[in-house]
């Protein structure tokens, strides 16, 4: 079963391949794509998707004190691994593992 998107869905269809045409077409103009997405009262996390070395993508994921970083060598998978990464921070604060 392909993976869908959770927290990135409330800007984009479900698939994540629904976006690799927006997130292409920034990271060529402006060097990366980022957005933030409203989860729960005024909050949620910062995506930030950029191809800085032309090898790897790297992926930055921040909800307040919580932060991730990682590269991965598609952005299909930074893609996925952004809604992944930003799923879990919405699970810890839902779990009240997160304060604010």
């Amino acid at each position: 079963m392909a993976y869908q998107l959770r927290i990135l869905a409330g800007f984009a269809e479900t698939n994540p391949a629904a976006l690799i045409g927006e997130v292409e077409a920034a990271i060529t103009t402006d060097g990366s794509w980022e957005r933030y997405f409203e989860v729960r009262m005024g909050a949620g996390p910062t995506v930030h998707i950029a191809h800085e070395d032309k090898v790897d993508y790297v992926v930055a994921v921040s909800w307040g004190s919580q932060s991730a970083h990682l590269k991965v060598r598609t952005l299909l998978s930074a893609i996925e691994c952004a809604d992944r990464i930003a799923h879990v921070f919405y699970e810890m604060r839902d779990a009240e593992m997160i304060q604010g």
